[in-house]
């Protein structure tokens, strides 16, 4: 029995990361599916040629996750434990899925690529929007590919400062891609605001990549992270996709009267919780510097007090040290005298 349990807990641990690696594929299949149907039927049949990229594409996501999972099982070895060569290859997988994705994007949407709104048809906007949102599974579970932090520990904190909000920036961005598929709002969009608003769907996008280099840098935890970096990171997301996020959707409800969304408060939150965390740290550090100041400060002085001692201690000895040379001198001077008295009675003889 006890055997059994055994192999059944190692068969678990070896199989740990397939059902997540399978949703992963399944994910991208069906987003990369769904995108190039509103490309080949609304458009053109010679946008099958997408098909060669999503290949491509998905020979290089079963690589990073192969990849990933062989060198889990290196790191689980006692003899390679201490030895992390290998980098993890998600960030090209995602890198690459996206830039695709976004490519498909910019061109339904810039060619309205779904049907008419009397066309009651189940591939509309709704279902388009659905496809761009498959992005944050395919990331969470290519993320679970690629470790095999415990809960709670220390890696796992780790892993979920740099990429919780990623799931949320996706679903922001297919919020902010809303103003597309209304025809008397987009009407109303100032010239130039269109290409703005896909530029930063598409840098939303494609942002995931750089946690993702920062896991795979420090090995998903294993190398200590520096708190420098996480806040500096944490920094870039509210510079590269919050701050953006919401201008955009100041001018879109204050100049242009489109329905505020509910994202609206999540960039603001995160905004505030940013600035905190930022202000927290600084604060720490003018409170570490000033403790080190106030340590050199005493040492100093303590110091100067060793050396006043140190003073006091020669001045006290130093006049105790002139008493032999006195009594030699006086020793010689009555040998002198004595000598003299001798010459004296010698010469009186």
């Amino acid at each position: 029995m006890h055997r059994y349990i055994n192999a059944k807990v190692q068969l678990c641990s070896k199989i740990h990361h397939v059902p997540a690696a399978m949703m992963c594929v399944f994910f991208y299949i069906l987003q990369a599916s769904v995108l190039d149907y509103y490309l080949i039927n609304f458009l053109n049949f010679l946008y099958i040629c997408f098909l060669v990229a999503d290949l491509f594409v998905l020979v290089a996501l079963v690589v990073s996750i192969i990849y990933g999972s062989t060198k889990m099982d290196r790191q689980r070895s006692a003899e390679l434990a201490q030895t992390r060569m290998m980098f993890s290859l998600s960030w090209v997988s995602w890198l690459l899925i996206n830039m695709n994705a976004s490519a498909k994007i910019i061109i339904i949407i810039e060619y309205n690529a779904w049907p008419l709104e009397k066309d009651p048809s189940f591939f509309g906007p709704n279902v388009f929007k659905t496809a761009i949102a498959l992005s944050s599974c395919i990331f969470l579970f290519l993320l679970a590919t690629q470790h095999d932090a415990s809960l709670g520990s220390e890696r796992r904190n780790y892993i979920s400062d740099l990429t919780d909000n990623v799931i949320f920036d996706i679903l922001d961005t297919v919020d902010i891609l809303e103003v597309f598929f209304d025809k008397d709002d987009r009407a109303l969009l100032w010239d130039g605001l269109e290409e703005v608003i896909l530029t930063q769907a598409t840098m939303n996008l494609l942002w995931p990549t750089v946690p993702l280099i920062t896991l795979s840098r420090t090995h998903f935890g294993l190398d200590k992270p520096q708190r420098p970096m996480m806040y500096l990171h944490r920094l870039l997301v509210v510079l590269v996709v919050n701050i953006p996020n919401l201008l955009t959707r100041m001018v879109l409800w204050n100049g242009m009267s489109v329905d505020i969304s509910p994202f609206t408060l999540k960039n603001i939150i995160l905004i505030g919780i940013a600035m905190y965390e930022f202000y927290e740290h600084k604060r720490e550090k003018l409170e570490d510097s000033r403790l080190n100041s106030l340590e050199i400060g005493n040492f100093q002085k303590k110091n100067v007090q060793r050396r006043n001692l140190g003073s006091l201690t020669d001045q006290t000895i130093k006049p105790l040290s002139k008493v032999p040379k006195i009594s030699i001198k006086l020793k010689e001077t009555a040998e002198k005298q004595v000598s003299e008295d001798n010459v004296e009675s010698e010469i009186n003889k």
